[in-house]
Parts: C-alpha cells; sequence; structure tokens
C-alpha cells in the first residue's frame, strides 16, 4: 500500500450510516485514523498521541462512539504489539479510555449492536523474525459495562479478522486461515497428515473451522452458509441485520460476491489484490481497498466512485483525462484533513 511520497492506507469500514468511509493513513509526519465524507468530500482525522499509534477503527451502530486498537510505541520508536489493547471513545474524542488489558496484539474491534461488548481478535504469539508480526489469533470479546475479558475461540489461527456479531449479539461470523488447534488435538510436524484428515472430516460434517465460521459464543453453528464444494470463502462482510452476507472467492483476484441460500451467489464487485475490505451497515454499498478505495454498490454491482491518494496523478497514465471525464466516479482523498475529531 506505500506510494512514492510515503502516503498510504490500510484498514476500510464505513460509519454507521454509510455515508462515510473510515481507514487507516499512514504519512512522513504520522499516522491517523481517517474520516472522509462520500457526499461532500471532506476529510477529518482522530489524531494519536505521540507515543501511541491508533488503528483500526469502528464505529458503533448508532454513530455516537468509535472503537479502534491502541499501538504503544517504545522510546526508540518500535511498535509495541504486544501491548496493543482495545480502547473507545465517543465519535467527538471525549471518554476516551481502554477497554482490555494483557499481553497480545489485539486487533480488529467491532461493536455490539447493543453497543454493550466489542468483539476482537488476539493473536497470543508476537514474532522476533518472519513476514507476519503475530501468530496464534483468536477470538475474543470484552462486555464494557462489567469490564470482563472472554475468550471464545481456542483454534491458534495463523489468521484471523473480519468478525461481525449478528443482530442478537451473541452469534458472530469470522474468516481464520491454518488453525494449529482442533477438537483437543495440536498441529505438530509429527501429526501432518492426521490432523490434516481431522480437518477435512470437520468440513463434509458443516463443522469445518477453516475459513468462513459462524459461532454462538464458544459453540460452533455446523452449516451455517453452504459456498458450494469447489468454492473457498473468504473476508464475510454481514450488513447490519444479518440478512446480507457479502464475501471474496478465494484465488480469484480480489472477486466479492452476493451470497444466495440457493447457490446462484451474485458477483458484487472484483479488485485485483484486496488489502482490506468492509460493507455498509445497511448493506448498499461494498468497499475494497487496494492502492486506492473502490465503492460499489450491491444492488446491481456497479462501480460508485474510486477514492485516490494525491499522489496517484503522479503515477496513473492519463490521470487527467480520465479525471475531466467522470469527476462523480474519481475523487481524490484531500491531501491532509480539514480538521481534527478529538482536539
Amino acid at each position: 500500500m506505500q506510494t512514492k511520497e510515503d502516503d498510504s492506507i490500510s484498514n476500510l469500514s464505513f460509519s454507521h450510516d454509510g455515508k462515510k468511509v473510515v481507514f487507516d493513513r499512514c504519512r512522513d509526519e504520522g499516522y491517523q485514523i481517517q474520516v472522509y465524507n462520500l457526499a461532500t468530500g471532506e476529510l477529518a482525522a482522530y489524531q494519536s498521541p505521540k507515543n501511541e499509534r491508533w488503528t483500526m477503527g469502528r464505529y458503533s451502530y448508532d454513530g455516537k462512539r468509535i472503537t479502534f486498537s491502541v499501538i504503544p510505541i517504545k522510546s526508540g520508536g518500535e511498535l509495541d504489539l504486544g501491548g496493543m489493547q482495545i480502547a473507545v471513545m465517543d465519535a467527538n474524542g471525549k471518554n476516551f479510555r481502554k477497554v482490555t488489558t494483557g499481553p497480545g496484539a489485539k486487533l480488529y474491534p467491532v461493536f455490539s449492536h447493543n453497543g454493550r461488548k466489542i468483539l476482537y481478535t488476539c493473536a497470543a504469539y508476537i514474532r522476533e523474525s518472519g513476514n507476519t508480526p503475530a501468530a496464534n489469533y483468536d477470538a475474543w470479546e470484552v462486555d464494557l459495562e462489567k469490564n470482563e475479558q472472554r475468550r471464545l475461540t481456542f483454534h491458534e489461527y495463523f489468521y484471523m479478522g473480519y468478525l461481525s456479531y449478528y443482530p442478537d449479539d451473541e452469534r458472530f461470523i469470522y474468516y481464520g486461515e491454518r488453525p494449529l488447534v482442533s477438537e483437543g488435538m495440536r498441529l505438530t510436524p509429527n501429526n501432518e497428515s492426521a490432523f490434516g484428515g481431522k480437518m477435512v472430516e470437520l468440513e463434509r460434517q458443516g463443522k469445518g473451522i477453516h475459513g468462513v465460521v459462524v459461532m454462538k459464543g464458544r459453540e460452533l453453528i455446523p452449516h451455517a452458509y453452504d459456498f458450494g464444494e469447489k468454492v473457498r470463502a473468504e473476508k464475510p462482510l454481514l450488513s447490519k441485520d444479518g440478512s446480507i452476507l457479502l464475501y471474496e472467492k478465494s484465488v480469484s483476484a480480489g472477486k466479492f460476491y452476493l451470497y444466495s441460500p440457493d447457490g446462484n451467489h451474485r458477483l458484487v464487485g472484483q479488485g485485483g489484490s484486496v488489502d482490506s475490505a468492509a460493507i455498509s451497515p445497511d448493506g448498499e454499498l461494498l468497499g475494497m481497498m487496494t492502492f486506492n478505495i473502490h465503492i460499489f454498490t450491491v444492488r446491481d454491482g456497479k462501480r460508485k466512485m474510486i477514492l485516490y491518494l494525491p499522489s496517484t496523478p503522479k503515477t496513473v497514465e492519463n490521470w487527467e483525462d480520465a479525471y475531466r471525464r467522470n469527476k462523480k466516479l474519481y475523487r481524490m482523498i484531500p491531501e491532509r484533513p480539514l480538521h481534527s475529531l478529538n482536539r
């Protein structure tokens, strides 16, 4: 996601009303959670203090609060992933507080519908080297009224994300890759074949834990969705009322489909290598982040707009001609936010 002018974006989500997109933006001068108004083009930001990096912002369903991950910054400038916590504050930046404790990289927080809980994933293992900074992910939730944290899954995934509550705030959906633990068996170099066989058998029983998984508390819900025998679904995106599910088809160059119980899953949008994706709470918009942000309308699969970083004209041929032809489709994210939302 890095551009030639050190301007990068990541971790896309929508505001509670679907009128804005929220994303992380990293520039030479710092790191912010930024909020872009799709109608007006106004850009605002939440600015973290110098000793912290705020990331992965998600609004509550009523729009009154925002939750995000807080990464402490060490004295030498390094990120302390093992010290990450989940925080909440009012949408206007007031009443900031951290709501989790303990070690582990805590990521992708999302509010329950009633606003009383936050679902997130926690990586128990921080790597000292390698391409990925953390591993052994599981789903957790924190009760904001009782100040209690509860672990919900026990599979120690290589990666875990795209968590969402259903409207009952008990069931939830997520995407998990390469679990290390399944039904009491731990993957080791000596039992790879047996562990793989168990995974295949669970899939046949509709109880697969690799891919898209639906849980109720700590109990897996079997046969929650049928994507077809030849489809590996990833990145589940659930509307607020739970009636609309979008997913990315694995190894499809970023193709997202609208799930249908009859198996006639409809292509909604595609974007190549997708860094992150989001659905508006009402299920009307699909957002995909590549080097830019692509917005599609779910009902017809048409591209609504593309949001570019300011460096785009310097890296894309014939930019000016394309921009003049369709200014409604092509939008430029401002160089800097108009104002800070928490100052």
